[in-house]
């Protein structure tokens, strides 16, 4: 019968807006809008980027340029303070002939236009050891003459080691050049930026010689090279501070102090805030170059933190990654850190390109502003000729373009849709006779088609009238295949024994309700698997080859095997056979099991109870081993015990020993020395020509005194403890330290009962007093220029003796105090109050206390009881 469907009625014709013409010129046009635009901006963004270029080129050149008259002034100052830094290590002891030496050096000719001052700044009695400052210093005066300056040298005036230009300069090499902040001189009041060259005599630095570059004079020499340049020219130093600048009289003297006339590059832009993107790029450069000076760092941590404790906290970082990347020497010519474009600049009152150079040893940055021309009027005139020629060419080929596609194209298609709206394929055939090109081919092709299909349609007929017959004897079997299923399923599920029937794979395709019910598992997960998908490997392969042993074997085989359950495995005996075809084809194996676990958990619980019997002996045994390992253990650690007392009492009785042989000996050699110093201070003393030798008398005198000092403190009794007359002690202790006290500059104030008599070990005390002073005099008054005082106090409480430390010195931070409390809670010796805490809690069964404040000074008090001193 014909099922095919009726042909529709025929659909209106597509309407202009949907139709394939319209589409095609819409989108004709829409490329042509593309091409016209896409050219006009390629031009465009050519032209600009031949005009961008050629002002990045310019700019480099104006700064290599500037860089390189930079970089001759820099090296001649270099030369210049490498030359007065060896001469002041040829001559430091010849102070006249420094003095004609250095002003010679700094009046050459080629160096009087940007050199304001010079000169040499020992250490501390590097060239004379009878003075703290020995400085020679010149500077030009508003005539242009050289004056020396002696102002520095002053006590009043604060010491020339602790400044900026000075202290960095220790670790720099010999011929190595360190370059200074720009900062203004507190004697001349001039900006200026100091170039520092280090002594070094035996691998001990002596000191410093400077040379000092005026700021005007700098901005002068910067404003001469950008003469017949358009644009102008930035100079900061290390710390980015403004060395040069245009008009920097007028400019910058509304952002700085008028005394100082310094300022910062980041305050300069807080009111500029055109030049904020500059301050942005010179950051984030300054960070680049600090991580990567401390990734490669040469000095520790410490040396730079002693380094820069007297600097401002923002400037630290760089003055470490400065002195660390001098070391390092990582570049030696100036590079490119930064390229910025301004919308407008502050000072060209336009657009502008700037580009920051970063110059080696000065550490300067130097920035290159150059005025960005406009585009020309000729290249938009010349983009809009060629985008209007475009225009006017795309349109006439649109034009031509559409014409002939709707003639040879469009024309012909809908002819053919016409056709077919009309169902009239005589007119599609004519058309297909008639042409020869690709539609003509697409004609009958269509034609073709139709024509298969209608016969493809007629046998699809056939074909389901003889698929529906089938349909009908195939569900008469189905029928009688389900009824003889439904019985044997009947038989298997109230069976209760196990059983199931596998294929020769081992796959499992019959399984009863009591075989699911004993595994737990669904009857769908169960069917198609095989047993290594249910069961772990060692009884899938039980499984696997008693069932190979059934289909081997004609007659059927009894097996016991283990069937793990929710509950555990539980032991069967399998009855397993060959299941054969009509034709005697092996083609599966059945299996049928009863349940004999129960005897089986019988024989198990007996053997473990015959362990657990076994396990148990063997227990008490290993404790019995355990038990007397332990006692060999104790023994062992009694006897170590043992050893390492006597070893202790041993070396405690040495150390006694020692220390009173030490006592004795001192004493012997002290009054040996006395002796003699008496003996020739008599014979000096006879002599006729005394009154020539007065002078020698005195420091013998002075010398006896001194060893009877000595001999007060050293001299022992035969008894182990005596009497101690604390007063007195304390005043040749004191007497003895008199010269270092002088020489520190220290005034000290002691503070005791003269009637105190204490019961002690004067060696003893003398060691721990002698420390305790010795770390004050060589810590509390470290870089300290104030007026220094230390103050000692001692008195009896009751049975305890109380000592007092004092002085107005550097004092400790926070966290160095906090350290120091720490080692001294853990009985630490790191250093020598940890060293005093322990002795004094040990020996002296006291206690010692720190408290100090940082540039206030530090207070050390003790206590001990007399009775165990």
């Amino acid at each position: 019968m014909d099922k095919r469907p009726n042909i529709e009625a025929q659909a209106p014709l597509t309407q202009w807006q949907k139709s394939l013409p319209f589409k095609v010129t819409l989108i004709q046009l829409l490329i042509a809008s593309i091409l016209i635009f896409s050219t006009a901006w390629v031009i465009l963004n050519i032209q600009t980027q031949q005009i961008n270029e050629q002002q990045t080129l310019l700019n480099q050149n104006h700064g290599q340029i500037i860089i390189a008259k930079l970089q001759e002034m820099t090296s001649q100052v270099e030369n210049q303070v490498n030359a007065i830094s060896q001469i002041a290590m040829l001559y430091r002891h010849e102070p006249e002939q420094l003095s004609k030496s250095i002003p010679e050096l700094l009046s050459i000719e080629s160096q009087k236009d940007i050199i304001s001052g010079g000169g040499i700044w020992p250490e501390p009695g590097a060239f004379n050891r009878q003075k703290f400052r020995d400085s020679l210093f010149w500077s030009h005066n508003i005539h242009g003459e050289l004056v020396a300056i002696d102002s520095y040298n002053d006590d009043n005036f604060p010491s020339y080691h602790s400044e900026e230009w000075y202290r960095p300069t220790r670790f720099f090499p010999a011929g190595k050049v360190f370059w200074s902040k720009s900062y203004v001189d507190i004697t001349t009041h001039e900006p200026m930026v100091t170039a520092s060259s280090a002594m070094w005599m035996e691998h001990q630095f002596i000191g410093a010689a400077t040379t000092d570059i005026s700021l005007e004079k700098l901005n002068q020499l910067l404003r001469n090279a950008m003469l017949n340049v358009s644009g102008y020219v930035m100079a900061l130093d290390h710390q980015n501070q403004i060395l040069a600048f245009p008009n920097r009289d007028n400019t910058l003297q509304s952002h700085s102090d008028t005394t100082h006339n310094l300022i910062s590059f980041d305050a300069f832009a807080q009111t500029e805030q055109a030049l904020t993107p500059i301050a942005s790029a010179i950051h984030l450069a300054d960070r680049t170059f600090i991580e990567q000076a401390i990734a490669e760092r040469v000095f520790t941590q410490e040396q730079m933190d002693n380094l820069t404790r007297l600097s401002k906290d923002s400037e630290r970082d760089m003055l470490s990654a400065i002195v660390n990347d001098n070391a390092k020497n990582h570049f030696s010519t100036p590079k490119r850190i930064a390229s910025v474009s301004l919308a407008m600049d502050p000072i060209l009152k336009g657009p502008s390109l700037v580009s920051v150079f970063l110059m080696p040893h000065t550490y300067w940055k130097i920035l290159v502003v150059t005025p960005v021309a406009p585009l020309e009027d000729t290249a938009k005139k010349l983009i809009e000729k060629v985008g209007l020629s475009l225009v006017l060419i795309q349109m006439c080929g649109l034009i031509l373009l559409f014409i002939m596609q709707h003639k040879l194209i469009m024309a012909p298609i809908m002819e053919m849709v016409k056709a077919l709206k009309r169902n009239d394929s005589a007119s599609i055939e004519l058309n297909a006779k008639e042409r020869h090109d690709e539609v003509g081919l697409l004609a009958k092709t269509f034609l073709s088609r139709t024509q298969q299909l209608e016969i493809a349609m007629s046998s699809l007929d056939a074909s389901n009238l003889a698929l529906e017959q089938q349909l009908l004897s195939q569900q008469h079997f189905q029928q009688e295949l389900n009824r003889h299923k439904e019985q044997l399923r009947s038989l298997l599920d109230y069976s209760s024994t196990i059983i199931y029937i596998k294929d020769l794979n081992g796959r499992y395709t019959l399984v009863n309700n009591k075989y699911c019910e004993v595994l737990g598992i669904e009857r769908r997960k169960i069917i198609g698997v095989m047993d290594f998908e249910l069961f772990q490997p060692p009884l899938a392969e039980l499984y696997q080859q008693n069932d190979q042993r059934a289909n081997n074997s004609h007659d059927a085989l009894h097996f016991e095997e283990p069937i793990p359950t929710p509950r555990g495995e539980i032991i069967y005996h399998m009855t397993k056979f060959d299941i054969r075809d009509d034709e005697d084809n092996s083609i599966g194996v059945g299996a049928i099991g009863f349940n004999v676990d129960l005897k089986k958990r019988q024989e198990k619980e007996q053997e473990k109870l015959l362990q657990y019997q076994l396990n148990q002996l063997k227990d008490q045994q290993h404790k019995t081993q355990l038990a007397q390992q332990e006692i060999a253990q104790l023994r062992a650690q009694l006897t170590d015990a043992n050893d390492e007392i006597n070893l202790q009492t041993q070396l405690n009785r040495n150390k006694q020993q020692n220390q009173k042989l030490m006592q004795h000996f001192l004493s012997d050699v002290m009054n040996q020395m006395m002796q003699e110093q008496d003996r020739l201070l008599a014979q000096v003393c006879q002599n006729k020509d005394a009154d020539q030798h007065t002078h020698v008398v005195q420091l013998m005198s002075q010398q006896a005194a001194r060893l009877r000092q000595i001999s007060q403190l050293f001299t022992v009794q035969q008894s182990e403890i005596r009497p101690l007359h604390l007063a007195q002690f304390f005043q040749h202790l004191l007497s003895l330290l008199q010269p270092q006290f002088l020489k520190a500059q220290v005034k000290v104030s002691l503070s005791c009962d003269e009637q105190l008599v204490i019961d002690g070990d004067a060696w003893q005390y003398l060691q721990f007093f002698y420390r305790l002073l010795n770390n004050t005099l060589q810590h509390a008054f470290k870089d300290h220029h104030q007026h220094r005082e230390l103050l000692l106090q001692l008195k009896k409480q009751g049975q305890e003796l109380q000592l007092l430390v004092k002085d107005n010195g550097v004092g400790l931070s926070a966290s160095k105090l906090e350290q120091l409390r720490h080692e001294m809670q853990q009985k630490q010796c790191t250093g020598t109050l940890s060293s005093l805490n322990l002795w004094i809690k040990d020996e002296l069964k006291g206690e010692l206390n720190v408290k100090s404040e940082l540039n206030q000074g530090t207070r050390i008090e003790c206590h001990w009881p007399l009775s165990k001193a």
